[in-house]
């Protein structure tokens, strides 16, 4: 018989309290991101209050009298915290400015809406239309059809040649080759829109011969019996065509960088500096801390300094959030420094290799730590702005027994091949060689391969059909 009971047992057991919570988010935001966070807190935390550095001195100097009692509406619920977060918070006065017109917001055009709008001018019955929506709400970021015409007919109950009926139409909207099934497909569809029809050069070269274009005119001249002049016409005219209708209308979002930390050099010394809010300085408003002394036993009083107080324990917990930050970035910048500083100095033949463990054991703080600091943030230096993830990488011991990370590497790399003669490029395996002999730098052939990819430099077959 199985029996049951009770068992008190102590285990270790790690808790995140919501300060260490805070802790972490305040951690792992960027400078960009840490200003658009406090602002958010600053409008729901009547204690916060955001000084702009750019603003007069006095224009909020007026001092507040509480010598008369803050008398409440008996209308106002005092529980609704919503209620009293709104009431607590001081807006900011209206700008007498005229609108700046380049700060305001440009919509931009998305592509479905565009070709739904040359859709509507054509002459289509509803369900033509309806077709025409469907294909055009599954196209990907190239502008590519993701459903067959057999798989569109099945799913609105129609035929596939009613389909491709319509989907040639929408390939000759603009931009031109939208919908098509693959980059061939779409080069043709251009192609016919130029008037490059079948029998023309163009034509027959992206239908028949479009995977041996690379090869070069000399290739294709000598294989397909054409003279080089009508090859280089017709691959000029090809090159004028867009493998990917959409491109223009896929933006990829603008990034916008501010650094976190400054390396610079005073005094023949290097030093670091933390850059905190750029715009404004947080602090803890006077207003309502000093309402908090005042001694009035009213019920009204009572739940109003209870709310109060909560809010001012979160906006304490917030600023001790950001001493802790700035405290961690100025320990792992100084860390970064130390070790490359001969770097800014030398450039990018003299970057050390460096591990996140090595940080963490020098600045007390836990590799995940350190790993949240660098995320997404960067640095200003004399030589341009740095993520600090570039300041990490392995490396290698060269034979005169420098230690030299992956990345001087790969600028010794890049540097043997811009050197190379173009008629005869050098192989992975040469490169590897040259490493060796020249820098006593021992790497395998497959890691050169990786480097020179990761820069995207082509391979040696690709830089001779270049050359060609």
């Amino acid at each position: 018989m199985i029996e049951l009971k009770n068992q008190l047992k102590i285990t270790p057991q790690l808790i995140l309290t919501p300060q260490l919570k805070l802790i972490l988010k305040v951690l792992q935001l960027n400078t960009l991101e840490l200003e658009e966070f406090l602002q958010e807190e600053a409008q729901i935390n009547p204690f916060l209050e955001l000084e702009y550095k750019d603003l007069p001195e006095n224009i909020f100097s007026k001092k507040l009298d509480f010598k008369e009692e803050i008398r409440l509406n008996d209308e106002i619920d005092l529980n609704n915290e919503e209620f009293i977060e709104r009431s607590l918070h001081f807006f900011e006065p209206p700008s007498e400015e005229p609108p700046i017109w380049e700060k305001t917001l440009k919509v931009e055009e998305k592509l479905t809406d565009y070709l739904l709008w040359q859709i509507r001018l054509k002459e289509l019955s509803s369900k033509d239309y309806e077709i025409a929506q469907h294909i055009i709400g599954n196209l990907d970021e190239k502008g590519y059809l993701t459903l067959t015409s057999k798989e569109i007919a099945q799913e609105l109950h129609v035929s596939e040649e009613k389909v491709e009926k319509i989907r040639n139409i929408v390939k000759f909207l603009d931009p031109v080759g939208v919908a098509s099934y693959n980059l061939k497909e779409c080069l043709l569809t251009q192609l016919e829109f130029l008037g490059y029809f079948s029998d023309s050069l163009p034509y027959i070269l992206v239908k028949q011969h479009l995977e041996e274009i690379p090869k070069g005119v000399e290739y294709l001249s000598q294989n397909y019996g054409f003279s080089p002049e009508e090859i280089e016409n017709a691959l000029e005219i090809i090159r004028q065509l867009e493998p990917y209708p959409a491109r223009n209308y896929f933006l990829e979002p603008t990034l916008y960088i501010e650094p976190d930390l400054i390396f610079y050099k005073q005094d023949n010394k290097w030093k670091v500096e933390v850059i905190k809010e750029k715009n404004f300085s947080i602090k803890l408003n006077s207003y309502y801390k000093d309402y908090l002394k005042i001694k009035k036993k009213s019920e009204e009083t009572k739940k109003l300094k209870q709310f109060l107080r909560k809010k001012l324990r979160d906006a304490e917990n917030l600023l001790k959030a950001l001493d802790s930050r700035y405290s961690s970035l100025y320990k792992v910048g100084e860390a970064i420094l130390k070790h490359q500083c001969e770097f800014l100095e030398k450039g990018i033949k003299h970057l050390k290799p460096l591990t996140l463990k090595i940080i963490a054991e020098e600045t007390g703080l836990h590799e995940s730590t350190v790993s949240r600091i660098i995320a997404h943030k960067y640095v200003q230096t004399p030589n341009g702005v740095y993520s600090l993830k570039f300041f990490f990488s392995t490396g290698y011991e060269s034979s005169q027994g420098n230690v030299l990370s992956s990345k001087a590497v790969k600028d010794y790399i890049k540097e043997i091949i811009d050197k190379e003669d173009p008629k005869k490029p050098l192989s992975d395996n040469t490169i590897a060689k040259i490493l060796k002999e020249k820098y006593g730098i021992k790497i395998a052939r497959r890691t050169v391969t990786k480097y020179r990819e990761e820069m995207q430099i082509p391979s040696i077959r690709e830089r001779k059909l270049k050359i060609k």
